[in-house]
């Protein structure tokens, strides 16, 4: 009998130690906000869409699922019931723009973007239909 209250007493002693490091570091992941990823090439709006456009192969492989840092001028910042879209322009001769879906970060809370303002947009190139493609961006300062 006391073999098994001793053996219960380490087994329930395991286990609350088990689920406080449990919650302690899924905690610590949550509350941290995104890093920027060091790793994304540097392009200009104008120069993606040019490139887009003349050759969508040599776009493909260069920019189709990478990490990309977009700067250029926003056209427009709409806001919908799946997040917001910063939509940055590209050469006035063309109808095609640079579209990034922004990260669930900024759902809360406004980018601090207006039509005009230049900015650079980091995120993940999805590839280009009539617009170029970006998703989970977050803006650089």
């Amino acid at each position: 009998m006391e073999k098994r209250v001793k053996y219960g007493g380490v087994l329930l002693l395991f286990l609350i130690i088990g689920l406080l490091l449990y919650g302690y570091f899924f905690h610590i992941a949550d509350t941290f906000p995104p890093v920027p990823l060091k790793t994304s090439i540097h392009v200009n709006a104008d120069e993606l869409i040019r490139l887009s456009n003349k050759n969508e192969t040599l776009f493909d492989l260069q920019y189709l699922y990478k990490v990309l840092s977009v700067r250029g001028v926003v056209q427009k910042v709409k806001k919908n019931k799946h997040g917001i879209t910063v939509v940055l322009g590209g050469p006035p001769a063309l109808p095609e723009s640079v579209s990034c879906s922004l990260d669930t970060l900024y759902n809360g809370r406004q980018p601090g973007l207006q039509p005009g303002d230049s900015c650079t947009i980091q995120g993940n190139c999805a590839g280009c239909l009539k617009d170029i493609v970006l998703l989970q961006c977050i803006v650089e300062k």
